[in-house]
């Protein structure tokens, strides 16, 4: 069952290489539908650390959190691409482009599972950077000046962030290898934190410091942001939620493995730099958002925000971890039925401005009014599911420090403010100059026409399906998902709450 994670993606793949991508969109439906549920049957079922493929790849319950997660929301995607390669060929793409779509998304999905999944440090780093290569070619799809800037951008910092991240794990295998040997049990894992008190305090703490830095790139933290906004609004839509809901998170992995090695070893002063660059990246993100011009590039910064909030909620320890813990969950749905959603609008009118979106409830009501509620949603208003998450997370933070808890508070009603009013503008509001029903200037209409009868109905129910999960959740979570999320919040010295 654990290795049916890796070889469907695997097979999909190869596959996908002599497919036909119209066809190839049927087998990654029946792909994304298995993968959910092995991990499903997993979950279910889980009550131990897992160890399979000769010891190299392991479930315990942190990855665990992140594996539903990657699952869920990849099944999700894999309904919305169905979707979104037909309309974007009846537009007149040549599926010709459409041809290794497939291939670098499930390139990217093998890669993020790996790294996931993986009990030595050398192959999730490995799995890491693969990572960067199949989304980089995924970030440049559309073949646009701005692509390829966003994409030589999101290469070069986020390769040298993982390289720092490797510089962190050659100083893990240094201190580790004086207990096991020059073996590959220095990286296991495992064996690290069984061997925690042996190792060296500065050397793991100096090793912290850079996984914090080298994988905080790829996960978004300022201030190694620059890459984020620009690589995730030139992607496809359907690879923008992934970039966002999953693949900051498998990087932020790397981060809290790094964390337990130093709380395994009785070193606690990481928590604060984990605090200080969660409040520096919310801080940063709120004054970003106020000046976006870009539907995609705003959400882009709501996420970096999020994994500002889960690292302060980690930092903080106590009832904060297990907001961070649902909040990885209901971050990735809630920024899935963002970008999904905003990408009905973008293949229906091929306009990123916000100030050139309007009247979106007249034109595009059921996408308008998901983009809506899913701003709402993302800043952790009930009755969506984020609320949760956030509340838990504030009362650490405020229970910890006043003075913290009522800023990250006020940076939070900002961010709010930013998300929905311009939001709000496009849902409702007139072009800028324009008059109420003056809907020509100069021969020529002031805004696009938006017809959400052009777009494929995946594209509109499955973002609505996530916004209806997203809902529900909040008021009953599953039990046996519950029970993961106590059980890693322990790990991190979570308060048990239910």
């Amino acid at each position: 069952m654990y290795e049916l994670i890796l070889i469907l993606p695997a097979a999909a793949l190869i596959v996908s290489i002599f497919a036909d991508v119209l066809w190839m969109s049927y087998m990654q439906l029946a792909v994304s539908v298995l993968v959910f549920c092995a991990v499903a049957a997993i979950a279910l079922s889980f009550n131990s650390v897992t160890v399979f493929l000769g010891g190299f790849f392991f479930v315990d319950y942190i990855n665990l959190v992140i594996l539903i997660t990657v699952s869920t929301l990849e099944l999700f995607v894999a309904f919305y691409s169905f979707g979104y390669v037909r309309t974007e060929i009846a537009g007149g793409i040549s599926k010709r482009k459409f041809k290794f779509y497939y291939f670098w998304k499930n390139l990217f999905i093998f890669s993020m599972m790996v790294s996931i999944l993986s009990n030595n440090l050398g192959i999730y780093w490995t799995g890491l950077e693969a990572t960067t290569l199949a989304t980089a070619l995924l970030v440049s799809f559309n073949r646009t000046k701005e692509s390829f800037e966003a994409t030589w951008k999101y290469v070069i910092m986020c390769s040298v962030g993982i390289a720092i991240g490797l510089f962190a794990i050659v100083i893990l295998y240094f201190t580790t290898s004086q207990v096991y040997g020059e073996s590959l049990r220095s990286l296991s894992f495992i064996n690290i934190m069984q061997a925690g008190a042996k190792l060296d305090k500065n050397f793991l703490m100096l090793a912290f410091l850079l996984a914090l830095v080298g994988f905080g790139t790829k996960v978004g933290f300022a201030p190694m942001h620059n890459w984020l906004p620009d690589a995730h609004s030139q992607g496809p839509s359907p690879v923008s939620a992934l970039l966002s809901g999953v693949l900051l998170n498998t990087a932020l992995l790397g981060i809290l493995r790094f964390y337990q090695i130093n709380g395994a070893a009785g070193i606690y002063y990481p928590r604060y730099f984990l605090i200080g660059f969660g409040f520096f990246t919310i801080l940063v993100s709120a004054f970003s958002v106020i000046k976006q011009t870009d539907y995609k590039r705003l959400f882009a910064f709501s996420s970096m925000e999020n994994m500002g909030i889960i690292a302060l909620g980690f930092g903080i320890g106590g009832i904060a971890v297990i907001g961070s813990l649902l909040q990885i969950f209901f971050h990735a749905l809630n920024k899935g039925l963002l970008f999904l959603s905003s990408g009905n609008v973008l293949a229906a009118t091929h306009e990123r401005r916000i100030d050139k979106i309007r009247n979106l409830s007249k034109n595009f009501p059921v996408t308008a009014l998901v983009l809506l509620f899913g701003v709402m949603g993302i800043s952790g208003m009930p009755p969506f599911a984020m609320f949760l998450g956030e509340i838990y997370i504030m009362t650490g933070v405020f229970r910890s420090n006043i003075l913290l808890g009522f800023l990250v508070f006020i940076l939070l009603i900002f961010i709010f403010i930013g998300l929905f009013g311009k939001i709000l503008k496009m849902y409702m509001g007139n072009t800028d100059n324009e008059e109420p029903g003056d809907e020509l200037k100069n021969g020529k209409k002031a805004h696009k026409e938006v017809n959400e009868g052009a777009i494929h109905p995946f594209m509109v129910y499955v973002p609505l399906i996530l916004l209806l999960l997203s809902s529900l959740l909040l008021f009953y979570i599953p039990s046996p998902f519950l029970n993961i999320v106590k059980s890693a919040s322990a790990e991190f010295g979570g308060r048990i709450i239910f």
